[in-house]
């Protein structure tokens, strides 16, 4: 196990420098684009830190001072959080707030860094270069206990902490597929990253109570260590070279797999009450399944098309006062914003489903409601488009709409005002 950690650990610092010297490659032709420039800094930073530690016996005895390898090593390590935190801050904007921020988590990373120095330089060390443990290497492979290590831990867990949240807020923003799914692997990373932390400082007390359980603590804090630098590695560079390997296209065919999967149920209620808006028979079962694989473009395309022409032929069954009724009822749910609008226009669609189906006359207020559906509409962007029917999809399965179904009665025959009273 200690070994296979140890090659893997090795391959991933071999990573890192292609990595590396793949990003410089690209920060020479565009030297001045912030984000670029934190994200190299970061990778260069890893980079080196990992490379010093196979070595750190070797240079503690060219430098003349012992654990001073130990020490640039996990200062490169801070150097690097730091970008990275810079690097995901500079993709969301490029003014002066963003720039402030960057600021202090740069003072911060130099008080750190001129703190751990301090510790260091005012902590004896806990053996001599000549000591035969130090020679022969065994004593960089015990757990290893020094103030300063704490200030490390300490300043690294609370920016992994901060890279989850920069790379999480700014992945539910991110248009494209693979700079999502590229952050949401640094989230990992850095989740990972917060493992490591916490393994550490479990190792240096492990070691210090049960000194046998010092390999096992090791191998886990360096497992962990490198899982974090791999998948934030990964995410960091994914967006540029997963295009050369063809990930976007299989991103996006994942992508379209997966809004019919979302449209379907919606797509379905629509089918029941208006089979005649079906373009083609609906394929089922192992041939449904791989006639969406095989074209899963078609399949979204068709089934957002027959959705819409479901709302364009079931509009006159649609109340206005049902849509203000549900939008009042959801507003004392505590709803609001998209969550609220979904809700109410499932609300909506699902009366007027069952209007028709039960040969109910049109209701009375429809040319009163507003265009729906909602969001996406009026010769909006596809995707937005997609994105909102699989959203009033979700709505419409939800127990809070078939609560609110149920409370709000029928979409005709009642008017606004004993709808209100049906919900007080």
């Amino acid at each position: 196990m200690i070994s296979l950690v140890r090659d893997l650990m090795i391959g991933v610092t071999l990573t890192c420098w292609v990595m590396s010297l793949y990003k410089l490659r690209d920060l020479a032709r565009n030297p001045r684009y912030r984000p670029l420039r934190a994200l190299c800094l970061a990778l260069v930073g890893i980079t080196v830190s990992l490379t010093i530690q196979p070595f750190m016996p070797a240079l503690d005895r060219a430098l003349g001072v012992l654990d001073l390898a130990r020490l640039l090593s996990n200062c490169l390590t801070l150097v690097a959080a730091t970008a990275a935190q810079a690097f995901l801050l500079h993709m969301t904007g490029d003014d002066e707030r963003t720039r402030r921020r960057v600021r202090r988590r740069t003072v911060a990373l130099l008080v750190s860094i001129a703190a751990i120095a301090v510790l260091f330089a005012l902590t004896p060390a806990r053996a001599a270069l000549d000591d035969p443990r130090v020679a022969s290497g065994r004593y960089y492979g015990d757990p290893f206990d020094a103030p300063f290590l704490y200030v490390y831990l300490t300043y690294l867990g609370w920016s992994m902490t901060q890279v989850v949240a920069l790379a999480h807020r700014y992945a539910r923003q991110a248009g494209r597929p693979l700079l999502r799914l590229g952050l949401r692997l640094i989230v990992a990373g850095a989740a990972w990253g917060l493992v490591y932390v916490l393994g550490k400082l479990t190792a240096v007390a492990a070691g210090a109570l049960w000194p046998g359980s010092a390999l096992v603590s090791d191998a886990v804090v360096v497992f962990s260590f490198t899982v974090s630098i791999l998948l934030i590695l990964i995410g960091s560079t994914l967006p540029s070279w997963g295009p050369l390997v063809g990930l976007d296209r299989l991103g996006a065919r994942l992508g379209a797999v997966v809004d019919h999967h979302r449209l379907r149920p919606l797509q379905a209620a629509v089918h029941r009450v208006l089979p005649e808006i079906a373009l083609l028979p609906e394929p089922r079962g192992p041939a449904g399944l791989l006639a969406v694989l095989r074209d899963p473009y078609l399949r979204r395309v068709r089934a957002t098309v027959e959705i819409l022409d479901g709302y364009a032929t079931l509009r006159p069954w649609m109340s206005a006062a049902l849509l203000s009724a549900a939008e009042a009822a959801g507003r004392r749910a505590g709803w609001s914003g998209a969550r609220l609008a979904a809700a109410t226009e499932a609300t909506v669609l699902a009366a007027a489903l069952e209007a028709r189906a039960a040969g109910a006359p049109p209701a009375a207020d429809h040319e009163e409601l507003p265009d729906l559906p909602a969001g996406g509409a009026d010769g909006g962007e596809a995707a937005e488009q997609v994105a909102w029917l699989a959203r009033v999809a979700r709505a419409y399965r939800s127990p809070e709409v078939t609560r609110l179904r149920a409370e709000l009665g029928p979409a005709t025959g009642a008017d606004d005002s004993e709808r209100e009273h049906r919900v007080q």
